[in-house]
């Protein structure tokens, strides 16, 4: 995403940027700003656009930062020595205590560029407890014309002195018709698998994209009918989940759409009542193969591999990934369907 002009904002980013624009006019721009925004808005694309325009020169600049400045050149070679990205490095699982510090060093020289400076944390729940502790002293004591944004999908599990020290804003769609609208500009028309993604996914318009641009919809298809293989003893648990392995997020959030049908379809919903609408084959099948019951065991299956997959665990996915579909297998034969 291109950072400068409003046209680079969507329908739901607008107001939130508004509402900036205008505290930062006003001289009301808080120290901290604690950015939500759950996944598939664009919530760190919108950060960035915001980070930029407050470090952009131009004299005008209501609408966007300039692109043309050399602030503006810089941010986009990712080297503007104002402004400081921590994110979660590669390979590992959590922000460390190193990178808080070098933040702060940052935070606390002169403007290379005599304007503000900026520290954009991308995930606060990837802050470990001493990460955390060293942040605080920023918090509590921020430097003149400095501006940190701490990004969050969600306001549950942010610490307390967090939520107390930062202006909390959002970046979200508000309505499906914010979705659909978007979505119809840049596509001019929206096909089936796009129309089913909306309902999957109605306030997450770049998920609804990624789904049927990526080949989420055809994939997701295919894994369910996987799925039902195993259960119906046609394809071994283990070749399944070496084929899925490298897709395990997707997988596991197609598990829990095709769950969730599962048990729609067992209390009597049809084709035009579930979600997966082209897999229903699979899912009617899956349906009259498992109790309700073993359905709600593998769900819990589900809760502990998000987990592993939010905490970055390599180590364990795998074992626990062969270990569900192995449990799949063995409760289709102890919970089956009172269908059958």
């Amino acid at each position: 995403m291109s950072l400068f002009g409003e046209e680079r904002l969507t329908p739901w980013q607008k107001e939130p940027f508004a509402q900036i624009t205008s505290q930062f006019q006003q001289g009301k721009l808080p120290h901290s700003i604690l950015m939500l925004g759950e996944d598939g808005v664009g919530r760190e694309d919108f950060c960035e656009f915001v980070a930029q325009w407050m470090l952009c020169a131009a004299d005008d600049k209501a609408s966007g930062a300039c692109g043309q400045c050399k602030s503006c050149q810089l941010f986009e070679a990712e080297t503007h020595p104002d402004y400081h990205k921590l994110a979660v490095e590669e390979g590992k699982t959590q922000i460390s205590v190193a990178q808080v510090r070098e933040l702060i060093e940052h935070m606390q020289e002169s403007s290379h560029q005599a304007g503000w400076k900026l520290a954009n944390i991308t995930n606060v729940h990837a802050l470990n407890a001493s990460s955390f502790n060293a942040l605080l002293k920023t918090l509590e004591e921020p430097q003149p014309q400095t501006l940190l944004i701490i990004q969050a999908e969600q306001l549950q599990g942010v610490p307390a002195t967090i939520k107390s020290r930062a202006q909390i804003r959002k970046v979200g769609v508000t309505d499906v018709s914010m979705t659909r609208e978007w979505l119809n500009q840049r596509h001019k028309f929206i096909e089936q698998d796009m129309e089913t993604a909306i309902q999957l996914f109605p306030g997450a318009p770049y998920k609804v994209e990624a789904f049927v641009e990526q080949g989420e919809a055809f994939k997701s298809s295919e894994f369910i009918f996987d799925f039902a293989d195993v259960i119906q003893e046609q394809q071994s648990p283990m070749d399944v989940a070496d084929k899925w392995l490298e897709e395990l997020p997707n997988a596991i959030f197609w598990c829990q759409l095709m769950f969730r049908d599962v048990l729609f379809v067992q209390q009597g919903a049809g084709q035009s009542e579930v979600q997966l609408k082209q897999q229903h084959e699979a899912v009617e099948l899956i349906a009259n193969s498992i109790s309700a019951k073993g359905i709600m065991l593998l769900l819990n299956k589900i809760i502990e591999l998000q987990r592993l997959i939010k905490l970055k665990s390599p180590a364990n996915l795998g074992a626990s990934w062969q270990s569900l579909l192995i449990f799949s297998a063995q409760i289709a034969k102890k919970y089956k369907s009172l269908a059958q």
